[in-house]
């Protein structure tokens, strides 16, 4: 026995309220998801940098903005080195100043340095400035300045410009002279010498030693602040001499009433920082003719 067929409904559209129901719920569904496709997933910060060329042991500034999307919790602004062979940036970094930060700036260890921005609302702006300073030691090398907001995920790493680090080595020339001239008479003769070294540059000098050799077994006197006298010897140092300066010593050597001939005396640089790049004019020499305590000359 055939079971009958079941009459067939036709589909009705809604009418009335119904139908405005439907088309409601249909326009929001669509809203909702156009929104979802396009709003931004984190917020958004851009930089500049005051140089992207450095001479290691120099500083160079970056400045940050940006607006948090949402509220955003403990924020910070993070700043990484990309694509180098120099290490991540707290290396060969340090942090000098910053500002637009809510506490300490701080290095993120094996990271790079953090401007701390406190809590921000959504729709609130932000900007600040960080100042580092590459290390003396960093040798010359490229590195890609990469930049995040940090805060409940923060915004995807972007890359920012490249940074160029030169590093020369210090130098400084130092040019050492010795002049002498005779003081004859009855009354306490002497031959009064000026040790004189100039700094060619072009950086500054440190730790400088000059020593001056004497004849044998003969000691000056009278030597100036800085200097030491043994028999046949005078050493000067100087805790610095600018770029472009000269220090200058004195000292005195007897004439005895059975002195007489030449008398040689040569000053020498023996230590310095950084290095000397022209050791040729480290050493200066000069002669004296002693006739008698009376008489005596010097070239």
């Amino acid at each position: 026995m055939k079971r009958p067929a079941s009459p067939s409904i036709p589909y009705r559209r809604p009418r009335g309220p119904a139908r405005v129901r439907t088309l409601c719920l249909a326009f929001l569904l669509a809203v909702a998801g156009v929104q979802f496709m396009v709003a931004p997933a984190h917020a958004v910060s851009s930089i500049s940098v005051s140089t992207t060329t450095v001479a290691a042991g120099d500083t160079f500034t970056i400045d940050f903005t940006g607006t948090a999307d949402t509220p955003r919790n403990g924020a910070g602004e993070n700043f990484y080195a990309g694509s180098t062979d120099l290490g991540t940036l707290d290396a060969f970094t340090g942090i000098e100043s910053c500002t637009g930060n809510t506490a300490p700036c701080t290095e993120v260890a094996d990271l790079g340095p953090r401007v701390p921005l406190g809590n921000l609302a959504g729709g609130q702006s932000f900007g600040g400035s960080i100042t580092l300073r590459v290390d003396p030691e960093t040798p010359a090398g490229t590195f890609v300045l990469r930049y995040q907001l940090y805060a409940n995920g923060g915004e995807a790493t972007e890359n920012g410009p490249t940074i160029t680090i030169t590093n020369t080595p210090a130098e400084a020339d130092l040019d050492v002279t010795l002049g002498a001239q005779p003081r004859v008479g009855i009354l306490v003769p002497h031959l009064s010498y000026a040790l004189t070294t100039h700094n060619n540059g072009p950086d500054d000098a440190t730790d400088v030693t000059v020593t001056a050799t004497l004849p044998a077994g003969k000691t000056a006197t009278d030597v100036s602040p800085g200097c030491t006298t043994a028999p046949g010897k005078v050493t000067c140092t100087y805790p610095a001499i600018t770029a472009g300066a000269d220090a200058t010593s004195t000292f005195r050597l007897p004439i005895g009433l059975l002195d007489f001939g030449p008398v040689n005396a040569t000053a020498t640089r023996t230590e310095s920082t950084p290095d000397d790049p022209n050791p040729a004019n480290d050493t200066a020499g000069a002669t004296c003719t002693v006739i008698s305590i009376a008489l005596a000359g010097c070239a």
